[in-house]
């Protein structure tokens, strides 16, 4: 419900004011809402009359208005209508107990995989410390989200074109000053994708290793959460308590189990039993294991090439099993996890942040 005194966030459709923008409420009528002219860097923002609003504010999303009329001092719209959500989005999270088990290489070899089964796929590198994808695609550009939160640019023009018909959002330091944004630069993130998902089946997030906070927000609120471990020792300890954390903070999570750089089947299926129990045993989770990806030389060719595996050798035993586990997320399985969108992701993560 609408009230006076209430301030609002919304973009709009015109080329000419992309950023997100606030307004407070100066009253409310049956047919309309009265709002006081905002400034916006130090100028009125007087909008043209016929400006579709499209409202960001919480309760509000899938919302437009128009804008009826502009004064010196106030302007009015038309009460919000809902419009038809685009098709959601689904969201996965791949994340680790520790660094250097291969999240980011698995992360755009999946991505790929979906995109060879027709899905439009980006790639989001949200590694709070080493952002590198960019690097390992062989991609230049220079913007990253951190100018989408300036409101320099919008998410759009950030989006680079990687191989295999992959399009890459670079991180850096924009994803590590998430939680201390205003409403406004949260606003002009959560904005940029909600006009990405009509073009986008699959957004893959490739999270920073370990336990940060920011990190367990985002596997904690994904559609669906990959855990990525070996069989050393190590790893898997770091991996369990990984998952000890977002059991405690998200009951309930069902995450999805890849064992990576295996030596063998044999060596696949012990060390997947032995984090799947401890996760049964002690923490009543019901992990799903997505599958196993054995040692291939290729990798380190190919992360000095800059090309990815599963476009310069799609035959080999990695490739077709990274291929499999694409099929399997894309819902060949027998409880498919439902998706909720990227607007609901951001809006999950936006409430855990305390942003408003």
């Amino acid at each position: 419900m609408i009230q006076p005194g209430q301030y609002l966030h919304f973009t709009t459709d015109s080329s000419l004011y992309q950023d997100t923008y606030q307004a407070q409420v100066r009253a409310v009528f049956p047919d309309r809402i009265e709002l006081l002219v905002p400034l916006y860097r130090g100028y009125l923002l007087l909008l043209p009359v016929g400006t579709e609003i499209r409202w960001l504010s919480p309760g509000l999303e899938h919302s437009v208005s128009k804008v009826l009329s502009r004064e010196t001092q106030s302007w009015s719209t038309t009460l919000p209508q809902a419009v038809s959500a685009p098709r959601a989005t689904t969201v996965v999270a791949v994340g680790s107990g520790k660094g250097g088990v291969g999240k980011t290489t698995f992360s755009i070899n999946l991505g790929l995989a979906l995109s060879q089964l027709g899905q439009r796929v980006i790639l989001l590198d949200a590694d709070l410390g080493m952002a590198n994808i960019d690097v390992l695609l062989g991609l230049e550009g220079s913007l990253n989200l951190s100018h989408v939160i300036a409101g320099t640019h919008t998410l759009k023009e950030i989006l680079q074109k990687g191989p295999g018909g992959l399009q890459v959002l670079a991180g850096s330091s924009g994803i590590s000053s998430l939680s201390r944004l205003d409403p406004i630069q949260f606003n002009r993130v959560s904005a940029g994708f909600r006009d990405l998902e009509a073009d986008c089946d699959y957004l893959i997030l490739d999270t920073g290793a370990g336990i940060s906070e920011l990190v367990l927000m985002f596997l904690g609120v994904a559609d669906k959460l990959i855990l990525l471990s070996n069989p050393e020792p190590h790893a898997l300890m770091d991996a369990y308590s990984l998952l000890k954390v977002l059991a405690n903070q998200n009951p309930g999570i069902r995450p999805h189990i890849v064992m990576n750089r295996c030596e063998s089947e044999s060596e696949a299926q012990k060390s997947t039993r032995t984090l799947m129990d401890a996760a049964k045993n002690f923490l009543n989770l019901d992990p799903v294991v997505l599958g196993w990806l054995p040692v291939d030389p290729g990798i380190p060719r190919s992360l000095k090439a800059r090309f990815p595996l599963f476009l310069s050798d799609p035959n080999i035993e990695f490739s077709r099993r990274i291929l499999r586990m694409a099929q399997t997320l894309g819902g060949k399985t027998s409880q498919p996890i439902p998706k909720e969108g990227i607007l609901s992701f951001w809006d999950k993560l936006r409430k855990r942040l305390g942003a408003q």
